[in-house]
């Protein structure tokens, strides 16, 4: 009981990050969410990503091959934004060695994210 407490408490901690642009490149997903590659040259290519409607419910998916790029700048980023499958920008978090990537979905109000993990 103690492990499911614990593991329920720090799963809903989420610590912003910045990472250099070259730590965003590569691949990132998590379960049927589906997959973002971020490549250096500054494409993307999305395959699968959920998309969902203001209850938070998965309503579709989406892909294709876009841009993406940084905020504040194009060398640190706090958050990332794509020209594919429209939505929030992803704000980094988790922690150096096991960055996150999340954006808010459905209603704000609900407070409901997607995440991706880094491969």
């Amino acid at each position: 009981m103690a492990v499911a407490v614990l593991t329920l408490a720090t799963g809903c901690i989420w610590q912003q990050q910045t990472l250099a642009r070259a730590d965003i490149v590569g691949t990132w997903t998590e379960g049927d969410t589906g997959t973002v590659l971020f490549k250096d040259d500054g494409t993307v290519v999305v395959t699968n990503l959920a998309e969902f409607n203001n209850d938070g419910d998965k309503v579709s998916e989406c892909g294709g091959t876009g841009e993406w790029g940084a905020y504040p700048n194009d060398k640190e980023a706090q958050k990332v934004w794509t020209t594919v499958c429209d939505g929030n920008p992803w704000e980094i978090g988790g922690s150096k060695a096991h960055p996150k990537m999340r954006r808010s979905v459905g209603d704000p109000d609900n407070g409901d994210d997607q995440t991706l993990n880094r491969k």
